[in-house]
């Protein structure tokens, strides 16, 4: 037993030795990119079949595109809070989200004492006023026919006046709670001030409202606003005006157009970022209200004319934005450059290169994925 244990080790140290030394081979003959000191090194048959290309960085003229983030809002223009201006209980409801109304349009109904109570007023103060009116021309004629004293007419006028004034502050404060003068007593109507959707119901048949209760909201969606925040380094380049494309972060091949309406003036100081808004028509109703869209700003400022490459040319290497330098048609050198502004197609080299350098713009992958693993 102790000889067949002997055999054993010998043969599993044979074993791991010729695995050892096969795994060595394959490591030497493997035909991929090797880092040398600061070099990247790499044969011409690798370089072929990652079709690993290079271009000069050129001084050229740039236009931004910002491309950011933002939510779909309201236009404030375009939406109504509707609710009662006195405590009520909900008699009717009449529309619900997604139902299509127009100005006037009745949403709902609420049963309120202090409407009638109103409205009961406005019927004494017209029958006072009524009976006041008729005095005074019964009084004027009394004085025109000397059966009667001036004093009495303008007594009789100036009674009318008050009935009168009374009358229509009574008026007043039944349209004032949102009542109808003539409407139906106790009964409050609320109505869409403008044309829209419903896009929010906060009631319910027999539940009470107080003034300060947000019953509805309607909202003309076919046009709506996009907030933004953008980053103070690229503020600069925006300016009221530019035009945007704004796409839904669920379907991006959805594109509508808009337009800066305002660039915000104050910067947050925890973001470094400041709101921009943009407008954009919304005919189909596409886009909601709290919706992600993706925009791209097209900036219509002068083009600054500064190093450019390729944006595919730039890689990440540790966090760091990173180029490949070529040294010969085999090797290149990992370089962190800073990046300023982009355009969709190239972005601007802020540091780390210089004019006329060679830099990979294709095989860019191949290279990272072989050495920065």
């Amino acid at each position: 037993m102790a000889i067949a244990v002997v055999v054993l080790l010998i043969c599993g140290i044979f074993i791991l030795r010729r695995v050892s030394a096969g795994e060595q081979s394959d490591a030497t003959t493997r035909d991929v990119p090797r880092l040398d000191g600061k070099w990247i090194r790499y044969s011409s048959e690798f370089s072929k079949r990652a079709k690993i290309e290079f271009a000069a960085c050129e001084t050229a003229g740039l236009m931004p595109l910002v491309s950011v983030t933002g939510t779909v809002t309201f236009d404030p223009q375009r939406v109504a809070a509707i609710g009662a201006r006195i405590n009520g209980r909900v008699r009717t409801v009449s529309k619900f989200p997604g139902d299509r109304v127009g100005p006037g349009d009745v949403l709902a109904e609420l049963e309120s004492a202090e409407l009638g109570q109103a409205q009961v007023a406005v019927a004494s103060a017209r029958a006072h006023a009524g009976a006041a009116t008729a005095n005074e021309t019964r009084e004027v004629q009394l004085a025109e026919a000397r059966v009667s004293s001036q004093r009495d007419a303008e007594l009789a006028r100036a009674d009318a006046a008050a009935a009168r004034a009374e009358l229509f502050a009574a008026e007043q404060k039944v349209k004032a709670l949102g009542g109808l003068v003539g409407g139906e007593v106790g009964i409050l109507a609320l109505k869409s001030p403008i044309a829209g959707k419903v896009v929010e119901l906060k009631v319910s048949r027999g539940q009470s409202v107080e003034p300060s209760f947000t019953a509805f909201r309607v909202a003309d969606l076919t046009e709506v606003w996009i907030e933004l925040a953008v980053f103070e380094r690229e503020l600069g380049h925006i300016q009221p005006g530019d035009k945007v494309e704004i796409s839904p972060q669920t379907n991006a091949a959805m594109v509508l157009n808009g337009t800066v309406a305002h660039v915000g003036e104050i910067i947050d100081l925890e973001t470094r970022s400041a709101p921009v808004r943009v407008v954009t028509k919304n005919v189909d109703e596409s886009l909601r209200p709290g919706q992600s869209v993706l925009a791209k700003i097209h900036t219509a400022s002068a083009p600054s004319h500064s190093l450019l490459l390729p944006q595919e040319a730039v890689t990440s290497v540790d966090g760091k934005p990173t180029v490949f330098v070529a040294h010969d048609e085999t090797s290149v050198e990992p370089r962190a450059v800073g990046l300023g502004a982009k355009d969709g197609q190239f972005v601007e080299i802020l540091s780390g290169l210089q004019s006329g350098e060679r830099v990979v713009v294709k095989g860019v992958f191949a290279l990272k994925s072989e050495v920065f693993r």
